[in-house]
């Protein structure tokens, strides 16, 4: 199964806090990209890829995902 950002987020950091703080962000930064820009996290990917257990395709499948069920979403508003 293929996991959407916040569940990438939640396996990897077990919270939006400790993405954020590894990751040098905000806090709304993480709020944002899970439910308005998910391809922000994009950016920090050379980072992410430094962590242990990290496969970055998983992230970019996050990514996809989420941006897709982003989509979904505005399209039944």
């Amino acid at each position: 199964m293929v996991m959407n950002l916040k569940q990438y987020i939640k396996a990897h950091w077990q919270s939006d806090e400790n993405a954020a703080a590894d990751l040098g962000v905000s806090l709304r930064t993480i709020k944002n990209w899970t439910s308005i820009n998910p391809s922000g996290i994009l950016k920090h990917s050379g980072k992410i890829m430094q962590r242990d257990g990290i496969e970055v395709l998983d992230l970019f499948d996050a990514v996809a995902q989420s941006i897709e069920q982003i989509d979904e979403q505005r399209a039944k508003a």
